[in-house]
């Protein structure tokens, strides 16, 4: 998340985390919007949910690309 928070702080106004496990949970405040999810991480495979408000939500697929993307590069770095 601290990647994130570098490379968007111009557009994302906070983000909480919180971690139980191998799950995180996230709050994440953006252009006036709230956006909430977890991250699951398991053996084989990464699970990310994400609830968007409405307004957002009518990106989804482009939000559903950028975050399969981003995932793929944070996982590939060593």
């Amino acid at each position: 998340m601290s990647s994130l928070k570098s490379q968007f702080s111009d557009k994302i106004a906070a983000i909480d985390e919180s971690w139980a496990g191998d799950r995180m949970d996230f709050h994440v405040g953006a252009m006036g919007q709230n956006v909430s999810g977890n991250v699951l991480v398991m053996e084989e495979q990464v699970r990310v949910e994400v609830q968007l408000p409405w307004i957002l939500a009518m990106v989804a697929e482009k939000a559903k690309t950028f975050i399969q993307k981003q995932g793929t590069l944070m996982l590939e770095k060593k």
